[in-house]
């Protein structure tokens, strides 16, 4: 049994080498730098699209809702007391 899976992988995978399997090839069998470079170029996709996500929803953002912009009417009123008190 154990010999037919190790022809299969052969045949579905028959050179495991960095060109064919890059970027995100099945293991560790490539090295270190290998894996560090898989894992350094998932952190930039990733990062790619927190700051995408943080552009279109953040504050000011095309795709945010504007209420979420305002402030609420409890913190208006507070800022306004807070006001009156100082002067």
């Amino acid at each position: 049994m154990l010999q037919f899976l190790a022809q299969a992988s052969k045949s579905i995978l028959p050179d495991v080498s960095l060109p064919n399997t890059w970027p995100f090839g099945p293991g560790y069998s490539e090295g270190f730098w290998s894996v560090v470079l898989k894992y350094g170029f998932i952190a930039i996709i990733f990062a790619f699209i927190a700051l995408m996500l943080r552009f279109l929803f953040g504050p000011g953002g095309p795709l945010r809702d504007k209420e979420f912009d305002l402030p609420p009417e409890e913190l208006k009123k507070l800022d306004q007391e807070f006001e009156e008190k100082r002067k």
